[in-house]
């Protein structure tokens, strides 16, 4: 009975640390998907823009 007393200490730990660490790894990947998000909505707005002036100058 001691054996396992000891070992539930650590598997709570290690428990822990798998979730902290995938919490984080969501966060950010979260973080990465609005700032490709945006990237790609400012590389559309100026092909928008470049196609405009091409337009207008013709």
């Amino acid at each position: 009975m001691t054996s396992a007393r000891k070992q539930r200490p650590w598997i709570s730990v290690v428990l822990g640390l798998l979730f902290g660490a995938s919490l984080i790894i969501l966060v950010l990947n979260g973080g990465q998907c609005e700032r490709y998000e945006r990237k790609m909505e400012r590389q559309r707005m100026m092909r928008e823009h470049l196609e405009s002036m091409r337009n207008q100058k013709k």
